[in-house]
């Protein structure tokens, strides 16, 4: 049976490729820091899970050689620990920068780092960046860094990884309908329909969109694509 660690799999688009993959037969374990969420979404799943903060890199390496330990190694990663503060750059506190910097950016890599020695020849990775890395983002300074950054590790390591026979991608996402965007649109902090406005495509991506292309992306149809960046936006990037 194959071996499938999901960071910040409890909810959103971790939670909906932890679905897809457990579905499919695979031994899938959820890695997220929120406890409760992590538990739940298990027990739904029929799951494993860990609990863990992608910001602790010592607290990865061995969550991750448990994992390994007890499924045989690691097939596949796929990075979607991540969060966001909106806000005016000149104002944005060092707490805030440091925060979505630590867990988006510094939280991929050290999870990279932390299922490499487990991958082995063959072993696939997927991180989770966004069409921010591609775009200036207004109020979303650190954010739009932190997944440049993402796409810019994806790149390094599949160069460097693909002599073990790791390949290592990026998804990259637009504007994808979650559980998080709807709270917000809720809140008054985004408009829906302005937002599937922005894509030549005319919508928001769904979360079954992105994980069919995170499935892509760990397949053998794809096993001589590597340090890519797959745009899930209907088309927004591409316009401009």
């Amino acid at each position: 049976m194959s071996t499938l660690v999901v960071t910040g799999g409890a909810k959103g688009i971790g939670r909906g490729v932890a679905e897809a993959y457990a579905n499919d037969g695979w031994s899938v374990v959820i890695a997220d820091a929120d406890a409760g969420a992590a538990a739940a979404t298990a027990a739904e799943l029929g799951t494993a899970h860990i609990v863990v903060d992608v910001t602790d890199r010592a607290a990865l390496v061995a969550a991750f050689a448990e994992v390994a330990a007890g499924n045989g190694g690691i097939d596949a990663l796929v990075t979607c620990a991540g969060i966001t503060r909106v806000g005016p750059s000149a104002e944005q506190s060092a707490a805030d920068w440091e925060a979505v910097i630590g867990i988006d950016l510094t939280g991929t890599f050290y999870s990279c780092q932390a299922a490499f020695p487990h991958l082995g020849d063959g072993g696939a990775i997927v991180t989770v960046a966004s069409i921010a890395a591609f775009r200036g983002m207004a109020e979303r300074a650190a954010y739009c860094a932190a997944k440049a950054g993402v796409v810019a590790v994806t790149r390094t390591l599949a160069t460097e990884w693909a002599r073990h026979g790791i390949r290592v991608n990026s998804v990259a996402p637009g504007w994808v309908d979650t559980p998080f965007l709807r709270d917000a649109a809720a809140k008054g902090y985004v408009d829906l329909d302005e937002l599937a406005k922005r894509p030549p495509m005319g919508r928001i991506a769904t979360v079954a969109e992105i994980v069919g292309s995170v499935r892509f992306l760990l397949s053998g149809d794809a096993g001589l694509v590597t340090g890519q960046t797959l745009a899930v936006d209907g088309g927004w990037v591409n316009a401009g």
